[in-house]
């Protein structure tokens, strides 16, 4: 029933986002990661609120082998994720998405380990992989509007920031 519900409201948010608003989104990331955020969200309302704050203590990550399947899936990640924003892109746009893509990525990956290490005084495997990507989600809405490297790299840079920290202190309280 979810699913069913998930996937008639997501192409209801898209409709509206590119039918009504005529919003443009090359990567997807405004309609894809931001409706799955809030959906996430409101269907984590309804399904086992006491076992999440009970469990909200434990530490999320796995062992030794999950955190390497999640790292060779964070790598096949990081090689396709300029594919999937320069998917719709056409010509030199296409080309200026792939590069703005890789540069947000690797800034974002560069931030999140430095912040890790500024707070933690170690690397955490599970904060860089989760950290490393989100500056390809940040990117995605305005790759082929980003003219500057520099400004791609900004994005991605700010967006590892912002993961690993929320990440490593704010998702306790969420």
């Amino acid at each position: 029933m979810l699913a069913t519900l998930e996937i008639v409201f997501y192409g209801l948010n898209e409709a509206i986002g590119a039918g009504l608003f005529q919003a443009v989104d090359i990567g997807g990331s405004m309609y894809v990661h931001t409706f799955g955020a809030y959906f996430g969200i409101a269907a984590t309302y309804f399904f086992q609120k006491e076992k999440a704050i009970k469990d909200v203590n434990k530490k999320c990550g796995g062992n030794y082998e999950s955190q390497l399947i999640a790292m060779i899936g964070t790598l096949f990640l990081w090689m396709y994720w300029p594919s999937f924003n320069g998917a719709l892109a056409s010509g030199s746009q296409q080309q200026r998405v792939i590069v703005n893509t890789v540069l947000s990525i690797s800034a974002s990956c560069v931030t999140a380990i430095g912040t890790c290490r500024l707070l933690l005084q170690e690397l955490d495997m599970e904060v860089v992989l989760n950290a490393t990507l989100a500056g390809g989600v940040a990117v995605g809405s305005s790759a082929d509007l980003v003219v500057n490297g520099g400004i791609a790299m900004i994005i991605g840079g700010l967006a590892g920031i912002i993961s690993a920290y929320g990440f490593l202190r704010i998702s306790g309280f969420l």
